[in-house]
């Protein structure tokens, strides 16, 4: 998610922190995903995860597995969407933003969301299961 886009949802979202990686001390923008969830997941409470870095679900195994046993929600921006131009992002995203926030406050154990290039958001698993895919 652009920086941008994540200082706009926290400006928008009076409820929750959104911080974007680059505002974030522990981690650099070349910082490693696995680094960035092991990170995350030694917060309390565990923040939710937002990426547009879909591989981590799709494609890397050992990315899976940490996500796995992270206890963290996480939610995925599709690769279509990273691919819009920036204020159709916004557009979308904000659309999406309060039916994100009920649908990862309301899971009663960590799972992963995917927001696709319509704004739909789709609830793909716990994320306890990501690593049997």
């Amino acid at each position: 998610m652009p920086l941008r886009l994540a200082r706009m949802l926290d400006d928008y979202d009076e409820q929750n922190e959104v911080v974007h990686l680059e505002d974030d001390g522990r981690l650099k923008h070349d910082t490693e995903d696995v680094q960035i969830i092991a990170t995350l997941s030694k917060e309390n409470p565990k923040p939710v995860f937002v990426t547009a870095d879909l591989n981590i679900y799709r494609k890397y195994p050992e990315e899976r597995r940490g996500l796995a046993d992270s206890g963290l929600t996480c939610v995925f921006f599709s690769k279509s969407f990273a691919n819009l131009p920036f204020r159709h992002q916004v557009v979308k995203a904000m659309k999406a933003w309060d039916q994100l926030v009920a649908c990862t406050g309301d899971c009663r154990e960590p799972s992963a969301f995917e927001v696709g290039v319509n704004g739909k958001v789709t609830r793909l698993g716990t994320t306890s299961s990501l690593v049997k895919r």
